[in-house]
């Protein structure tokens, strides 16, 4: 027997252009032969849904008028099993006329129901009987359920024999099959029919996620109601679109009513385009790309009136045009749109540094992969995994990739609010910052007119009043020298009064001059003073102060209190201390420390009614610039005055 098999096989391989001929005549032949003679289905024996794609004939008319009488002559092909996924567009403007044969080998009738599939909105049975050359219409008997339109009833009497041409008119629908059964009549009223209504896995996820889907609606609803801003708007509607498209596939899956004919052929094309429309005006609006992204704003604006001009044309063709592969072609025009744009949205918002932005393309990222990867097991009948899982159902990966992009989106709509939140509270802080400013701007105008008051009111002193003092005094100690011995103690009470009127003058004038507001021009004015003032007496002053004085502000009436004070103390000092030497030192730190040290006898802190007003008020003057004052015996007077200083002023230059 191995020598017989490897001749043969020496003979094949010299003769194998021949043999392959006369094989494929003869496979020719054999299938001609089987198509005249088809398989005979013995209707006593079905099952529940028996599958009859390997045993029925097949044949693409390519109109819709057809005459009857033709059915007979027609070439079938024997073997749907090939269109058992989807059908060729092209055959949706034709006819599809499936051929079988059925024998009934029961004493007693039978009856089944035939379906063809779940998307054909026309089923036509004929029936020829032999050797009667007739063709015969069946009757269009329904079963009694809501989702009847799919199924039609075949009757054969006891040892009957009949073929049977089934013809087919499809919906106007890529996902059109061909997958012919058989169920029994008993089964059927025993309410089995319904098998293929019952809850999956993937029913399950998708009711899920449409729940999930509900959650976002009221949340975006609310959202809008409470902020008024418009993408949440636009996330409803995209929101509703797809949850509403998802449930409605999942729900009408192998469903024959008319309004699943409908959805199936034309709504959830519609559906879908207008929900991405809204995805697309949300992503504008979320990201506000019209201010921060404005190229990418153009090509998304673009876009969404690209796919709703395809939109517009598929309804036109698909309501005008009796050739479906033009809609066809419209549809997948704009699927192949959608993941062109979302391949560039994605592409270009990678190269922004933008947070918000990044979280809403790493949304469309999954979006994206996972909703081409559900394409492709619907279009290749893919299965990743062994066995029956959900993880072999193209519907669960697309439901998948909406349920991760809608999480990155809720990380997207934290951020923002937060950043909203950040920047809210900026805005505040810039308007209080923004009153603060005006407000101290208005202070500062406030105290510049002050200021300016003041520098006019001692300009005038000076130049009005400083000069008839001035004068008034000349003229008294002129009148004095003319009298020589003769003069009037009035005329000396004159002369004293206008040169102390004019030295009261001269330190009101000094007080109330702007330019001498500072540590420095205090300190000098008062040592100047204090120098003057112990000119013409016994008593020697001693003055220390600082080499290098900081530049401090200090307010005039600050230093009209304080040298007031210090005015009040030297005069104590000439009058009651009886001392020979008076120390005046200056210490500058946060600080200012005037203490005046005399040599006297000594202030008796227990009898101080002469000095009662005086010390009174140095303590007042002191107290209303926040200052302190201090006196105290100790070998002679010793009187302190202290007073906080402000930080230094900023440098002139």
């Amino acid at each position: 027997m191995p020598g017989f098999l490897l001749t043969q096989l020496i003979i094949y391989r010299r003769v194998g252009l021949i043999a392959l001929l006369l094989s494929a005549l003869w496979t020719n032949d054999q299938a001609q032969d089987t198509a005249r003679r088809p398989p005979i289905i013995d209707l006593s024996r079905t099952g529940l849904l028996d599958n009859l794609a390997d045993t029925v004939g097949l044949y693409f008319y390519p109109d819709k008028n057809l005459v009857p009488d033709q059915l007979p002559t027609l070439p079938f092909r024997q073997n749907a099993r090939h269109y058992e996924r989807f059908l060729p567009p092209v055959r949706i403007n034709g006819l599809t006329i499936l051929r079988f044969t059925l024998t009934n080998s029961a004493d007693t009738p039978v009856s089944a129901f035939f379906c063809p599939g779940f998307l054909i909105d026309d089923i036509r049975l004929y029936r020829l009987s032999p050797p009667d050359p007739m063709v015969e219409p069946v009757p269009r008997i329904l079963p009694d359920d809501p989702d009847s339109l799919g199924y039609r009833k075949i009757t054969l009497g006891p040892h009957d024999t009949s073929t049977f041409f089934a013809v087919l008119s499809f919906i106007k629908a890529p996902s059109n099959s061909i997958n012919p059964s058989l169920t029994r009549n008993t089964l059927i009223h025993e309410g089995i029919i319904i098998n293929h209504k019952n809850k999956t896995i993937i029913d399950i996820i998708t009711n899920l996620f449409a729940g999930i889907m509900l959650m976002m609606i009221f949340y975006a609803t609310s959202e809008y109601l409470q902020t008024g801003k418009l993408e949440f708007l636009y996330y409803i509607g995209y929101s509703v679109c797809i949850s509403l498209l998802l449930f409605l596939k999942s729900t009408l899956t192998h469903v024959t009513t008319s309004f699943n004919f409908f959805f199936e052929s034309f709504l959830d094309n519609i559906i879908f385009t207008i929900g991405y429309i809204f995805y697309i005006i949300f992503h504008r609006k979320f990201l506000n790309t019209k201010k921060n992204f404005r190229a990418l704003d153009r090509y998304l604006l673009w876009g969404s009136w690209a796919i709703t001009a395809l939109m517009i044309l598929y309804t036109l063709f698909y309501w005008l045009s009796p050739d479906f592969r033009i809609a066809n072609n419209l549809e997948n025009s704009t699927k192949i749109l959608l993941l062109i744009i979302s391949v560039i949205f994605i592409v270009k918002g990678l190269t922004y540094r933008d947070r918000l932005m990044n979280y809403i393309v790493m949304g469309n990222i999954s979006l994206c992969l996972l909703s081409t990867l559900s394409q492709v097991m619907i279009s290749t009948n893919l299965h990743l995994f062994k066995g029956v899982t959900v993880l072999n159902l193209a519907l669960f990966y697309y439901e998948a990739g909406i349920t991760i992009e809608l999480l990155f989106f809720l990380f997207a709509l934290t951020y923002k609010n937060k950043m909203e939140i950040i920047s809210s509270i900026q805005k505040e802080e810039k308007l209080k910052l923004e009153g603060e400013r005006k407000e101290m701007e208005k202070q500062v105008a406030v105290l510049a007119a002050k200021q300016d008051e003041r520098n006019r009111i001692s300009v005038d002193m000076h130049d009005e009043l400083g000069s008839g003092v001035t004068a008034i005094r000349l003229m008294s100690e002129i009148v004095k020298s003319k009298m020589k011995d003769e003069t009037l103690p009035e005329i000396e009470k004159i002369s004293h009064s206008a040169n102390e009127l004019l030295n009261k003058m001269n330190t009101i004038i000094w007080t109330m001059t702007s330019s001498n507001d500072t540590v420095e021009n205090m300190i000098a004015y008062i040592r100047s003073y204090a120098v003057e003032f112990f000119e013409n007496t016994s008593i020697d002053c001693v003055f220390h102060m600082p080499a290098i004085i900081p530049a401090h502000e200090i307010s005039g009436e600050k230093r009209r209190n304080i040298f007031l004070s210090v005015k009040e103390a030297l005069n104590n000092v000439l009058k009651h201390s009886q001392s020979s030497v008076v120390k005046i030192n200056i210490t500058i730190q946060e600080t200012l420390i005037i203490e005046i040290r005399d040599d006297g006898v000594g202030i008796n802190l227990e009898k101080l009614r002469k000095f009662g007003n005086g010390l009174n008020n140095m303590k007042k003057r002191m107290n209303s610039i926040n200052g302190e004052f201090n006196i105290e015996n100790r070998q002679g007077t010793i009187t302190t005055f202290y007073l906080p200083l402000q930080p230094h002023a900023p440098s002139s230059s």
